[in-house]
């Protein structure tokens, strides 16, 4: 018969065990470290082909762990390509479907999910998802921002920084997973210093002309930024001493912003350089060929933290194919382009899916109509569109490659296998007939299980725009760069709507960082950035017409079923456009920290904003 002693060392025993096993199984978990440059196309590194670009800190990355071919974005857009990465859902189902539109009310992001296996989740620089996603920590935010350019790779190291007090801690309970975004390579693209741009080859989808290569080598001097930001990464990691447990991924968020890339949904646009790095996981120097979406990255990286999959994603983890456990991934990827709401007045939506035997089929629902982006209109960036068009009246390909960027047919079909570039739509091509039919029902079939109708994507969620007033659906943003200010310059603004539930706190409106509409206790309130808030009593209703009236001077009325329920004066001019958004449904760039909730979930119905008078269809 054991003593009370033994019992007790025994007991002591056991509870030690597993305790050590449980802080074992903790912390043998990975980092994780996601370093994502920003319009970069897989051609555009040392590594992929490229004998130009100066990429040394990518190529050893590639050196040391299994680099991607057929990796591809689901949006050749910031937001949307960003949202879809920390979701796993399509940009139909998480909201973001436009550039700088927000996500649905209560989307889970992957913060959501890895900080419930134990991790700390850290976002350095650049997040471009709205709202923001719950992350423990945001680092470098000052280099997060779009400008100016000489912050964009962290000049303050505090990344870097980040890393070494991380991993200096002398218990460190918790495993990281931080993800970088740097805006290099975006445009604006900095002057090329180390590129000759007589000497650089030009790709054949872009129409070879002096300003098109002085363009290309400074877009290659952005993309040596975002590299040596990398190797500073590379290098905190291995001086920290984690670089044998830390999953180290390396991609693009879409492609480069040239014609025929960037907005569109050709190969161009998607196609991202993609490299993990895991010592003695991931082979040395490795190359997969299976094709794989950035849809994926939040299930392969729960599925790493040691969680279950999740049904609803529409992505799925390929942890196994760069463990060297599967060759195959995926049988086709499909990818989209909403453009953004800034050319509401050149909505050119575009569907597509490639599939693994290297087809790709894309739709186009608005064919014929002109195809714009910054490119050809508003920044235009380094100016070399104008060349184009010049070459374009004498040169056969150069036309060819100016119409096809302009306009589209409502239907295409590439064999990338023998055109890269994309220069011969196969679509009447009697010879491959029966991949168009398979591919159009792969589509068919995609569409359907999102639950994206066609008569959806041909309408958007855009705002109606009539004379000096526009309907917005709720749960929608529209951005400053929408607007003309020399026409949207108002000496009196009206939000009319017809509001359920409103026993509901939210917010029912945000306008361009001026002050807010909400609900909270059954009533409405008007919320400056000056400071001042203002309350009704409690609403007679919980459902009715609220019309809001705010002049340049500053006197503000609140109407609620034709009777005044708030008045008040401010002082100054709160109705010219501020910067950032018009919301309907919720406040869009930033957790209230007042009571109210960042979203309404009550019902908004015919909301309209008008300047100057009422239309006389609003009451």
């Amino acid at each position: 018969m054991r003593s009370k002693t033994q019992i007790f060392r025994f007991r002591f025993l056991i509870l030690w065990l597993v305790g050590f096993n449980s802080f074992y199984a903790q912390n043998s978990r990975p980092n994780i470290i996601i370093f994502i440059s920003d319009d970069q196309s897989q051609i555009d590194v040392g590594c992929y082909g490229n004998e130009d670009v100066h990429t040394p800190n990518m190529d050893k990355l590639a050196s040391e762990g299994m680099r991607f071919t057929r990796a591809y974005a689901t949006s050749p857009m910031c937001v949307p390509s960003r949202s879809n990465i920390m979701t796993g859902l399509y940009p139909y189902k998480n909201g973001a479907q436009m550039n700088h539109f927000s996500m649905e009310p209560g989307t889970k992001s992957l913060p959501d999910y890895l900080k419930k296996l134990g991790y700390y989740v850290a976002v350095a620089g650049k997040i471009d998802v709205y709202p923001k996603p719950d992350y423990d920590e945001h680092v470098g935010a000052y280099f997060g921002r779009y400008s100016p350019a000489s912050n964009r790779d962290d000049p303050r190291n505090e990344t870097t920084t980040f890393l070494e007090n991380y991993f200096s801690k002398e218990q460190t309970d918790k495993p990281l997973c931080l993800i970088i975004g740097t805006w290099w390579p975006h445009v604006p693209w900095p002057e090329s210093k180390d590129f000759d741009p007589d000497e650089i080859k030009v790709p054949n989808y872009l129409v070879d002309t002096p300003e098109t290569r002085k363009a290309l080598a400074a877009y290659y001097q952005g993309i040596s930024k975002a590299d040596a930001m990398l190797g500073k990464i590379l290098k905190s990691v291995e001086e920290t001493g984690e670089k044998d447990n830390t999953v180290f991924m390396f991609f693009s968020d879409q492609g480069t912003q040239f014609p025929g890339a960037k907005w569109t949904t050709y190969d161009q646009g998607l196609r991202v350089p993609f490299i993990v790095r895991w010592p003695g996981k991931v082979a040395k120097g490795s190359t997969s060929d299976a094709l794989i979406s950035l849809t994926d990255i939040t299930p392969t990286l729960i599925d790493l933290a040691g969680g279950e999959a999740i049904d609803h994603l529409d992505g799925k983890s390929f942890k196994d194919v760069f463990l060297g456990k599967h060759i195959d991934h995926r049988e086709y990827v499909f990818a989209e382009t909403s453009v953004e709401p800034m050319y509401w007045y050149n909505y050119t939506p575009s569907r597509t899916v490639i599939h693994k035997n290297g087809f790709q089929y894309i739709r186009n629902y608005y064919p014929g109509v002109r195809f714009i982006t910054h490119i050809d209109e508003i920044e235009r960036n380094m100016f070399y569109f104008d060349s184009w068009v010049k070459k374009a009246e004498t040169d056969e390909h150069a036309n060819f490659l100016l119409n096809r960027y302009s306009y589209r047919p409502s239907e295409e079909l590439y064999n990338l296998n023998s055109d890269r570039w994309e220069l011969n739509n196969l679509i009447q091509s009697k010879e491959f007939g029966e991949s168009k039919k398979k591919l159009q029902a792969l589509l068919e079939e995609e569409l359907e299980a999102q639950g994206e109708s066609a008569e959806a994507i041909l309408q958007g969620d855009l705002p109606t725009f009539h004379h000096n007033a526009y309907d917005l659906k709720q749960g929608i943003s529209v951005s400053d760069m929408t607007f003309d200010k020399k026409t949207w310059n108002p000496e009196s603004l009206y939000f009319t709507s017809y509001v359920q539930d409103l026993q509901q706190d939210g917010v029912l409106c945000e306008y361009f960082r001026q002050f807010r509409l909400v609900v909270q206790n059954n009533a409405v309130g008007v919320l400056f950035r000056s400071g001042e808030a203002f309350y009704s009593d409690k609403l007679p209703s919980t459902k009715g017409h609220i019309i809001l009236n705010l002049d340049a001077t500053g006197n503000l009325v609140v109407q609620f079923d034709g009777q005044q329920v708030l008045e008040a004066k401010l002082q100054g001019d709160f109705i010219k456009i501020n910067g950032g958004y018009i919301s309907c449904g919720l406040a869009r760039e930033q957790k209230l920290e007042t009571a109210e909730a960042n979203y309404f979930k009550g019902e908004i119905s015919g909301f309209r904003v008008s300047i100057n008078e009422l239309l006389k269809n609003n009451r």
